[in-house]
């Protein structure tokens, strides 16, 4: 697109190929519009060109770190925009995006921009589930009377981010001399919590007077 002529000639081309499209390959951005774009380098006229003037503006709505984003196009597009300006009816004046208003503008690249955004989510990487564990914890006490049901109880009110859920059985595990441990179960994301983390929340909440000690009896992923 050198003269004024050529680039009159190019972008009647052009505006004839978007009459029936949002972009130039396909049903959403590609490399091909961001080339397109950068050839013409200024909007077109929006009463002469007003389907390329509509794409122009849409275009630069975009981003530079979106464009880079934006998957490769099939190229070609001369071939392509030739043969669509080829089919354009002689009379411009019966277009009917030409008298669009701009509330109908605004609501039109909104329209788009839904389409980019539903024709771009079936690309996104899935995030990757996060790993878990499941951790048995083994809570003693100081004395004989602690009541380490009422303590069970407690314990698994805790809630934490790195928390999935509490096991719903518990058990209590003769020492020595009467004395009983508490054994109970939690399932945990491993990015979020560890087991120290835990140990110090359940002695902060139950309390040290009570609480002999909280080892890890057993740990397995899930």
């Amino acid at each position: 697109m050198t003269s004024p002529a050529e680039l009159a000639k190019d972008l009647k081309a052009l505006n004839a190929f978007l009459e029936t499209r949002s972009y130039l390959t396909g049903y959403a951005p590609t490399t091909d519009d961001a080339q397109c774009c950068a050839a013409i380098g200024a909007a077109p006229d929006q009463k002469q060109f007003v389907n390329a003037a509509r794409w122009f503006k849409h275009m630069n709505a975009f981003s530079a770190e979106e464009r880079k984003a934006w998957p490769k196009g099939a190229g070609k597009l001369e071939a392509k925009v030739s043969a669509a300006a080829a089919e354009e009816e002689e009379d411009d004046d019966d277009d009917l995006f030409a008298e669009m208003t701009p509330e109908e503008e605004e609501a039109h690249e909104e329209m788009l921009r839904q389409k980019v955004a539903a024709a771009m989510a079936g690309k996104e990487v899935k995030e990757k589930p996060k790993a878990r564990s499941l951790i048995v914890l083994e809570v003693k006490p100081h004395e004989i009377e602690t009541d380490l049901e009422a303590m069970a109880l407690k314990i698994k009110t805790l809630e934490h981010a790195g928390i999935q859920n509490w096991g719903d059985e518990h058990k209590l595990i003769p020492v020595a001399f009467g004395i009983k441990k508490l054994a109970i179960s939690v399932v945990v994301f491993d990015d979020d919590i560890d087991t120290e983390q835990i140990e110090d929340m359940i002695l902060e909440l139950v309390g040290e007077d009570e609480i002999q000690s909280v080892d890890v009896a057993a740990m397995s992923k899930v």
